[in-house]
Formats: structure tokens, C-alpha cells, sequence
């Protein structure tokens, strides 16, 4: 039997509160078009509202009563933050076998927690330690004296290399890397040479890294990414970038070596960041951004190079104008060629 909730039991689970029928039962959550009656569905952007009043769901969970609805509400201070604690009511883990499974590979120097959990396929290296209730799923490989603390989660074919350091509830999604080289290589001759890549990297508590996210590990000391950082599908990280707490970056971002960005910063997708610069606290970066020197005071910047937003909308709703401005010049241009030959018939 699945979980169910009253309203009533729901809210008081979120610290939130409710209107309407408080032993409406709840059975599952769903999308507003497709809620149907045991559902509760959500509205956390106000542009769904008017698509809120169709929908066939027992309940809706808002920030504020939607006009026109007479179902029941689920009323919340943080509506997202409620939706993500609802989601996992409704869908709780399924509790993994603990213990070093048959078919992984575990030197014999390495520490590996009683209660953590190393699927078929999985290796560890020489002197690694793996912490409690750490899951390592097929593929994962821990290089040797890496540490992985508590309560980690790493999935399939992720791959932590040599003295890299994970804190605690630190997640990899499938095919993250960290502590891949550098990007570094001295100009000699005709051709390149490969500058050893020999420091490492550390992921602070709570931090993680979508699928095949990259954190190179730094040239000498350490790539660091701070406490709460959460980063999406497919981001380059540069080899000696220091990121600060709760820092959020959208896919396909891509920060060259030695920058340094700093706590609760914001970047859109396919945003740029040069090497050797500075981001302030509490920057944004609008998708597609791209930085070339420091930003060190907080707001929020568009374009490439980059530009308060503010300006930057201005530019563009110029450049939309251009192909009218151009018709016109080429008018009067005209206009005025007709002028100068009156005048010169004239004479």
C-alpha cells in the first residue's frame, strides 16, 4: 500500500497550514495537468495560476489562496521548499543492503564504514576511507588516500581520483569526475608540455555535482567548492577555482583556473567564466553571461562581456531596433542624394 496523508497531517508534517477540509486524503503529488483526485498538485510560479483553476487535483499547495479555486489549500511560507519536502513524504528511499557486496573490489589498506554500502563493480584504492552510511553504486571508483565522508551518495561510474577529499552527504550523480588534470600545458617549441597536475581537490558538506560534471584537480594545493554548492549536468570546473557556500550553477557553465567565486552566487545556463578573476557574494549571472574581469559587488549582470542586467536589456532592445534604424538612414540617405542633385540642376 502506498503512503497517503490527510491535509490535516500534511501540513502539520511541513509546519504549514491549510483551508478546507482538513481529512482530505492525499495519495500522491502530480503535475496540474495531470492531478487527479487523491492528488495534491502545486503552484510555485504565479504564471499557473489561471492553469490552476482546470485542474482535477484534491488539493493545491501555494504560497498564497488561488482566486477562483474552492478545493482545498495547502497554504506555505516557501512553497518550493515544501514541494521538495512533499515529493520525499510521498516517496521514500528504499533502504539499500549495507555492507562491501560481492563483486566490488576493496584494497587492503582502505576503510570502509560498517554501514556503508559498495555494490558489485565498485573499487576502492589503497588508504581510502569511505565514512558511514556512504553508498557507492556499480562503477564508482575512489582513488587511493581519497576520502569520502558520511552519509555520501555516489552513483554509477562516478569517479573521485587520488587525495581527493568529500565531506559529508556530498552527492555525485552518474559520471561525475572529480579530481580530474588540469588543463595545463607549457608552450615548448612547436608543441606543449604537460604541467603535473599534483594538488587535489575538496568538496565541502552538502555539496553536489550533476552527471558528468568535471572538478579538475588543482595544479598545487587545492580546487575547493564550499559547503551547499549545488552544481547541474555537465560543468567544467578549472583546475585551483575556489567556490564558495550554497552556490548554485545551471548546466553547461564552464569557470577557467585560479577564479574565485564567492557565497550564494547564481549562474544561468552556459555562463563563462575567464581565469583569474573574482566573483563577489550574491552575484548573478544571467544565462549565456560571460565574464571576463572581476564583478565584486552583488547584483545581477547579463550579457558577453558582461553587463548589469539593466543596461545590458537596454543594449538589446536597441539592437532589436537596428534593422529599422538602418531602412530609415538609407531613406534620408536617399532623401538627401535627390537634394544634392536639385541643388546642382538648380545652379
Amino acid at each position: 500500500m502506498g503512503v497517503s496523508f490527510t491535509l490535516k497531517s500534511l501540513a502539520a508534517e511541513l509546519g504549514a497550514s491549510f483551508e478546507g477540509d482538513g481529512e482530505t486524503l492525499l495519495k500522491g503529488v502530480a503535475p496540474l495537468e495531470s492531478a487527479t483526485e487523491g492528488h495534491l498538485t502545486f503552484v510555485t510560479n504565479p504564471k499557473y495560476l489561471k492553469a490552476a483553476l482546470s485542474t482535477r487535483a484534491s488539493a493545491i499547495l501555494c504560497g498564497e489562496p488561488v482566486p477562483g479555486w474552492s478545493k482545498p489549500l495547502l497554504l506555505s511560507k516557501n512553497p518550493y521548499s515544501d514541494l521538495a519536502r512533499t515529493i520525499a513524504f510521498f516517496h521514500p528511499e528504499t533502504p539499500l543492503p549495507t555492507g562491501v557486496q560481492a563483486g566490488s573490489w576493496i584494497c587492503a589498506s582502505a576503510q570502509v564504514h560498517p554501514s556503508a554500502t559498495v555494490m558489485p563493480g565498485a573499487f576502492i584504492g589503497e588508504k581510502a576511507r569511505v565514512g558511514a552510511g556512504s553508498v557507492l553504486f556499480p562503477g564508482v571508483f575512489i582513488g587511493e588516500g581519497s576520502v569520502v565522508g558520511d552519509g555520501c551518495r555516489l552513483y554509477p561510474n562516478s569517479v573521485v581520483r587520488e587525495g581527493c577529499v568529500l565531506g559529508h552527504r556530498v552527492i555525485l550523480q552518474p559520471g561525475a569526475v572529480v579530481g580530474s588534470d588540469g588543463f595545463g600545458f607549457a608552450k615548448e617549441g612547436a608543441g606543449y608540455r604537460k604541467i603535473p597536475q599534483v594538488g587535489n581537490v575538496v568538496l565541502e558538506d552538502d555539496v553536489e555535482l550533476g552527471a558528468n560534471t568535471c572538478v579538475d584537480r588543482a595544479v598545487l594545493g587545492t580546487t575547493r567548492i564550499g559547503q551547499g554548492t549545488k552544481l547541474d549536468n555537465l560543468i567544467q570546473i578549472g583546475h585551483n577555482v575556489v567556490i564558495g557556500k550554497h552556490t548554485v550553477m545551471a548546466a553547461l557553465t564552464g569557470i577557467s583556473g585560479s577564479t574565485q567565486v564567492g557565497d550564494q552566487v547564481v549562474m544561468g545556463g552556459q555562463v563563462g567564466l575567464a581565469g583569474h578573476i573574482k566573483i563577489g557574494d550574491q552575484v548573478v549571472l544571467a544565462t549565456r553571461t560571460g565574464v571576463m574581469e572581476d564583478i565584486p559587488e552583488k547584483g545581477v549582470y547579463f550579457g558577453a562581456p558582461h553587463n548589469t542586467m539593466t543596461a545590458e536589456m537596454k543594449n538589446v532592445a536597441a539592437y532589436r531596433q537596428l534593422p529599422e534604424m538602418l531602412r530609415r538612414i538609407r531613406s534620408l540617405e536617399r532623401e538627401l542624394e535627390g537634394l544634392k542633385g536639385n541643388q546642382t540642376h538648380g545652379g
